[in-house]
């Protein structure tokens, strides 16, 4: 009986595929639904003989003989278009036979309807394929490009680890005392006590080592971290340059993670734009706003800022877009942050949460009020979804900040830290967020004080958008999103008053 069922489910997902090209043109096809049923068939059986013979060559003598029958048929009949869709499909249809009788029905399932689905909707296809600019198509490989090619070969280490100097390399460990002893580098001088970094080839950061013995050419330490099992004869052992303010500066930056972030960035902005090209951007200000802050709620607020000052009638329809546009930041910054700090996310969710709540309870409250629904299709125009300089912008802004929260907690202090957020936040509420992550998961901030900051950071980029507001648009729509904003922040600042314990957190 399984064998038959085999069988039975290659054949329903021949008769499936054929079924498709049968309607898509019944008058021109030239393979039916019976011959993708056959083609099914075929290529189980192909794969049932070759294992009762032992003989995978029975599968390839299979598809031979489908090959050179759709190579005929298509020869035959070259006269009724140009496309392979049809005869691509049937050598698709034999290999799904193959699998269901090598058990993997669920595989063969999978790309059966993902055959179908790409198959059916041809109109669709074309019409998404005549709405793709050049530009976008090259923003979309670009963004491939930055996070499949260039993002595996950064660097995932700190940049302190690479401005070192060799000092000499591992000759032996003791598995037991966790002691490493290391043979020095010609004229190279070390003393007890100080912390040497241990590397793998390839720079693999292993962990570090503590000087206790020091010898003719030849020293010895302590090993801490997690990695002693990884410690081989031969691994390189280097000192750092000796400049404090350097290698604390330069301990915040880590190629990697720093591309890794612009790449969620990115991909979040993608996303948006992606929305906004499918739906219309004259959609409904509404939708606009709200999508359109996936993009950019910055570029949302100046796009119909400048608006109002052209249709001053239409001056609470565009506040309700500018906070829809400023509230969802709030929960973008969650879901940001969800990816990389899963602790420091669940902590800043319930302000942020409220925050972005109000401003949507707001945005319904001003949308209810308006009678006024001319400005339904004003439209919005956003620039490229992505380009490399926006992406090294951000990335220079996001290193920047990184390493001035960084000094900021070293040399004066967590205390600092609300006016790093506040000032880095007009710029940048997704730089100041993922800094304060990092701090965190570094052990150097408490995670009230990291909560605290980041929604402080945030809400200092909410009221940056509100200057942008006054200097570039209209009175009338400043006076609409000044007291909306005012009551966000001031609901902001009640919650995070009452909800992170700061007596403890500032260390």
């Amino acid at each position: 009986m399984p064998i038959f069922a085999q069988f039975g489910l290659a054949g329903l997902v021949g008769f499936l595929i054929g079924l498709e090209r049968e309607m898509r043109d019944p008058d021109t096809v030239t393979i039916g639904i019976r011959d993708y049923v056959l083609f099914a068939l075929l290529g189980a059986l192909s794969a049932f003989l070759a294992g009762v013979y032992d003989s995978p060559w029975l599968i390839a003598g299979g598809f031979a003989g489908v090959l050179v029958l759709l190579l005929s048929s298509y020869w035959a009949e070259r006269g009724h278009g140009p496309g392979i869709t049809s005869e691509t499909a049937a050598l698709l249809t034999f290999f799904l036979g193959v699998l269901i009788l090598k058990d993997m029905p669920e595989l063969a399932i999978a790309l059966a309807i993902v055959t179908v689905g790409v198959l059916f909707p041809k109109a669709a296809i074309k019409r998404f394929r005549a709405r793709i600019q050049a530009h976008e198509m090259r923003a979309a490989l670009l963004f491939l490009t930055i996070t499949f090619i260039v993002l595996p070969v950064l660097p995932r280490q700190s940049l302190d680890h690479y401005v070192s100097i060799p000092a000499g390399t591992v000759t032996a460990t003791d598995a037991q005392t966790k002691r490493l002893d290391i043979e020095l580098a010609p004229q190279r001088k070390v003393r007890e006590g100080q912390v040497l970094e241990v590397f793998a080839e390839g720079w693999d950061f292993l962990g570090t080592v503590t000087v206790t013995t020091v010898g003719d050419g030849r020293a010895s330490g302590d090993y801490q971290g997690e990695a002693f099992g990884e410690v081989r004869p031969g691994a390189g052992v280097r000192s750092g340059l000796g400049v404090d303010f350097l290698s604390v500066m330069l301990s915040a930056i880590d190629p990697y993670r720093i591309w890794l972030i612009v790449v969620l960035v990115s991909f979040i902005s993608f996303v948006g734009y992606v929305l906004i090209q499918a739906i219309g951007s004259g959609a409904g200000i509404g939708l606009t706003g709200l999508i359109g802050g996936l993009v950019s709620s910055t570029v949302t607020t100046l796009s119909f800022a400048r608006r109002s000052k052209e249709t001053p009638a239409a001056n609470r329809l565009f506040a309700v877009a500018v906070l829809l546009a400023s509230s969802i930041m709030f929960p973008r910054l969650v879901l940001e942050i969800a990816v990389f700090n899963q602790p420091l996310m669940r902590n800043i969710a319930l302000p942020l949460g409220v925050m972005g709540l109000t401003g949507f309870a707001l945005a319904v409250y001003y949308y209810r009020r308006t009678r006024d629904m001319s400005a339904e299709q004003t439209r919005v125009k956003f620039d490229n979804p992505f380009s490399l300089k926006s992406a090294i912008s951000f990335a220079l802004v996001f290193a920047t900040i990184l390493m001035a929260t960084r000094l900021a907690t070293n040399y004066l202090g967590s205390g600092w830290l609300p006016a790093v957020a506040v000032v880095s936040g007009l710029t940048d509420a997704d730089a100041i967020a993922f800094s304060l992550s990092g701090l965190q998961r570094a052990g150097l901030i408490h995670i009230d004080w990291a909560s605290f900051n980041l929604v402080l950071g945030a809400l200092s980029n909410t009221f940056m958008k509100l200057f942008l507001v006054l200097t570039l648009g209209h009175r009338d729509l400043f006076r609409h999103l000044l007291v909306a904003f005012l009551v966000i922040g001031a609901v902001g600042i009640v919650t995070m008053a009452l909800y992170y314990d700061l007596g403890t957190a500032v260390v």
